[in-house]
This record gives structure tokens, sequence and C-alpha cells, in this order.
């Protein structure tokens, strides 16, 4: 079941919070990534958002995230910011942009990661914030940012 759950989250790697050095970043609580590794947030359909600069394992966390919510047997889904705009938009073209994001909207856990790497467009950002709007109270949502918290 975790395999499957794995695979169909389309993870690009496999990383575990057991394999990230916390030492590394001083700064990271320790304790509260150990705490959100216990999925309970994910019960609750609480969102994160994981803020820092460049190089800072941000996805190494996400990834670890993924895999602690995929061995409670829930579903997960992660992919980029410009992965998930490129699939709303064709879903949008092709006229089954509603049952994507259904699909969005149905996963337990929605790991987006590299918000702020690459500029959207208006129609891009729009699409974004309906994925997030639809998944709000329905479903848990970990977004990875470089970008400062005010932006």
């Amino acid at each position: 079941m975790v395999e499957r759950c794995v695979k169909a989250a389309k993870f690009p790697a496999t990383k575990r919070l057991d394999s990230f050095d916390f030492k590394a970043i001083p700064k990271l609580n320790k304790m509260q990534v150990l705490e959100l590794a216990l999925c309970e947030w994910i019960e609750r359909r609480e969102n994160v958002i994981a803020l820092g600069p460049s190089g800072t394992d941000k996805t190494h966390i996400a990834l670890g995230m993924r895999l602690a919510a995929c061995q409670k047997g829930m579903s997960v889904s992660f992919t980029t910011v410009a992965a998930l705009v490129n699939e709303l938009t064709e879903a949008r073209d092709e006229r089954c942009l509603l049952r994507v994001q259904k699909q969005m909207a149905a996963v337990k856990l929605l790991i987006i990661d590299e918000l702020g790497f690459v500029p959207l467009s208006k129609t891009g950002a729009e699409l974004l914030f309906e994925i997030i709007s639809q998944r709000y109270e329905r479903g848990a949502t970990l977004i990875n940012s470089n970008l400062p918290f005010d932006e």
C-alpha cells in the first residue's frame, strides 16, 4: 500500500526525515518538523508553508512529509508550481479542467514545491489560486517557497 502511494504521488526522489541533517540548518525547529511528520495536521486539513532561501532543503523535508503521510495510508500528490500550472493550463485548453481540479482536491496532502522560482502569468496565478482555494478545509496543502512571507 505504501509503495503504491509513493508511486502515485510522483515523487522526484526518495528522501526521508531520518536522513535530514538538522545541524546544517540550526534555525530550523527540529521538534516542529518531527511533530509535522506525525501527520496530525493533515488529518485536521491544515496547511503548511515552508519559506527559506534556495538550498535550505525545503524539498527534502517535503519529501519526508509525503513519505510519512504515505506510511499512514494517506493519498499524496507532489508537484512543482510550474508543472501544476502547466497541467492546469493544458486541462483548461482541453476542456477537462474540472476533472483535474477534482483530482487535486481529492488527495489528502498536496505538496506544491518551488513557489516563487518561476514567475507566473496572470492566468497561471489564477489557476493556482483556484486549486488552493478549492482545497481549503478539504485537504492539507504544503507549499515550499523561496519568497519572503509578505510576497
